[in-house]
């Protein structure tokens, strides 16, 4: 006869496949954020696009998008986007705002967003860049953009990703998969208005990218090969003094692991054994970061049930079924453990994380999705309500303004073929992105992570932990310092709470979701021009020192009133019909059969 202990486990395995089930939809694309914007049209080739070739033999293929009265029209600033063509079948976006403020002397920031999958023009129209897109498909100027203090770089990586790509094809993403479908594929599952001309990756799998560290390789010589070109352009911006990279979500992967290649590249570069531009590294910012899945998974459970604006999301059952299943043999973190103890270099390795990325995000992470019926990016919405609003899929959709950027492809703002073959290797779970981060710390480089409290993916519980749990040579003493209010604006409004250490700080936003740009522009950019300013988080008021500590209680415990939810303004009669439109169509699209080669894949 069975025990009880193991009657229970059986049983809750067996009702973790309805769990698994249950979680597969449109949220289980849960590090990217895809939505199929509509088209009408196939684009035509831009015009008035100028070339250099590069002493490193790189293309670059630009367009002064600012110049046609598109995005940063701030007078006297220049803009540049186009292609990095570093192979003859990689082509890669990007999009270079100059500083309004000094551009020949400030900093030269790289934005990066996450997914895997999700495109650098998320960032940049829906948080920190020069222009906000509004519901009548015109731009207005962001008077909060980064580029207020700094030179920004927004690069669409990695390749597929946004306009950038392996080659073209005429078809569409499928609402249902988020996959590239080609026309012989679609039939009848897809309206017309959205089939186009789309980027694609090589048939022949050539130049995959599938994990965070060969997507860094790639980027270092997207990066070099942009700085290459530098001096071509008609720019006020020199070549970059001091290098920032900021990144957020799947970002806690991409800083970290980038940062730690690019540190590499440069030492050699520094010594003469490689060619390049030199760069001086000087902060790493980590927006609501996903950076070690073994820590983060406690507090997905805690988050949905505990967080600090009263929101219980799902019942005691599935609480503790979360956190069963997270603690169980074989269960979420015995596998992750499996995972990190398998050397990464064997094919075997790829399946091991594979299977434990699957096994957390549907049985802990994945219940909030299937039973929460709560905002991914923001608890205090419901799930189907698109805050924020991204009108910007429309615009990029115009062919005035595919002509004025220089592409000749439709926009889909996440790539989910990308993010499949990222979750195929099992990069989700790999353990070295927190070793690099702590390895960067050490080295001295500032590093600063921001939590939207709201946030339930990458959640601040989550983000904390992380904080106090990375091994460098001050975590004593970070875990020492108290936290503080972080104030900001001429009246010193208090919009969250930092703890800081020397060059290491945690700060968590009030009353922000995913995006913190998004939802407290002006405490962002706050946050990013102190942190590149080299001054102290918290208020602004002194240089940081290597021993620069703030003081305060251990805990952050601030509560929000549900009733009192200072959300962003929303209520015009055009997104109330954006929201409405979509939601019905994500309803219908749920019900619709899979396509062909996808119902193959998942055998039904």
């Amino acid at each position: 006869m069975l025990g009880k202990s193991l009657v229970t486990t059986l049983g809750l395995l067996a009702a973790s496949a309805s769990v698994a089930t249950a979680s597969l939809g449109k949220d289980f694309h849960i590090h990217s954020k895809w939505q199929n914007a509509k088209r009408q049209y196939f684009p035509a080739k831009p015009t008035g696009v100028k070339t250099i070739t590069t002493p490193s033999n790189v293309t670059i293929r630009y367009k002064e998008p600012g110049k046609e009265g598109v995005c940063e029209t701030t007078p006297g600033v220049n803009s540049y986007s186009g292609y990095v063509d570093i192979a003859p079948n990689v082509h890669v976006f990007f999009w270079f705002f100059e500083s309004r403020r000094d551009p020949a002397n400030d900093d030269f920031t790289l934005w990066l967003n996450g997914g895997p999958g999700s495109d650098s023009l998320i960032g940049l129209f829906e948080e920190l860049g020069p222009c906000r897109i509004t519901s009548n498909l015109t731009s207005t100027l962001n008077p909060y953009s980064w580029n207020e203090v700094s030179n920004m770089l927004f690069l669409s990586q990695p390749v597929g990703v946004g306009f950038s790509n392996q080659g073209e094809e005429h078809g569409t993403y499928g609402n249902w998969t988020g996959t590239f479908l080609n026309t012989s594929e679609i039939g009848d599952l897809q309206p017309l208005d959205t089939i186009g001309n789309y980027p694609i990756l090589d048939p022949i799998r050539e130049g995959e990218i599938d994990t965070t560290d060969l997507a860094a390789v790639g980027a270092w010589h997207i990066l070099q090969g942009f700085l290459d070109a530098f001096p071509s352009f008609n720019t006020k911006a020199s070549k970059p003094k001091n290098f920032n990279l900021w990144t957020e979500s799947y970002g806690g992967h991409y800083g970290p692991a980038f940062f730690r290649y690019f540190s590499e590249q440069n030492d050699k570069i520094g010594n003469g054994s490689l060619p390049g531009y030199h760069l001086n590294f000087r902060s790493l910012g980590l927006i609501n970061a996903i950076i070690s899945e073994k820590i983060q998974i406690d507090h997905y459970p805690e988050f949905a049930v505990n967080n600090t604006y009263g929101i219980k999301a799902y019942n005691d059952t599935v609480y503790n079924y979360a956190k069963f299943a997270t603690n169980m043999i074989n269960g979420c973190k015995d596998q992750i453990d499996s995972c990190i103890s398998a050397a990464q270099d064997i094919p075997a390795v790829a399946a091991i994380c594979a299977e434990a990325g699957a096994m957390c995000r549907d049985n802990v992470e994945g219940l909030y999705y299937a039973y929460g019926g709560r905002g991914t990016y923001d608890i205090r919405h419901p799930s189907d309500d698109p805050t924020p609003e991204s009108y910007y899929g429309d615009y990029l959709n115009q062919a005035e303004v595919q002509n004025a950027i220089g592409v000749d492809l439709n926009y889909t703002n996440s790539n989910s073929d990308i993010y499949w073959q990222f979750q195929s290797t099992g990069d989700f779970i790999y353990p070295n992105f927190l070793e690099d981060l702590e390895e960067i710390l050490s080295s001295g480089v500032r590093v600063a992570l921001m939590y939207g409290d709201a946030d339930y993916i990458c959640n601040w519980f989550g983000g904390e932990a992380v904080s106090k749990q990375v091994n460098y040579t001050h975590t004593a003493e970070f875990n020492a310092a108290g936290y503080e209010p972080f104030v900001w604006g001429p009246g010193k409004v208090q919009a969250g709470e930092t703890r800081e250490y020397g060059n290491f700080s945690f700060t968590r936003v009030y009353q922000s979701g995913h995006e913190i740009p998004y939802y407290q522009p002006g405490p962002a950019l706050a946050m990013f021009e102190r942190v590149i300013g080299g001054l102290a988080m918290a208020d602004g008021a002194e240089p940081v020192t290597a021993n620069l500590t703030t003081t305060g209680p251990a805990n952050t415990t601030h509560t929000a009133n549900p009733a009192d939810y200072s959300l962003p303004p929303t209520g015009t009669a055009a997104l109330a019909a954006y929201s409405s439109s979509l939601i019905a169509s994500y309803a219908a699209l749920d019900n619709a059969p899979p396509p062909t080669a996808m119902a193959k894949m998942l055998h039904v």
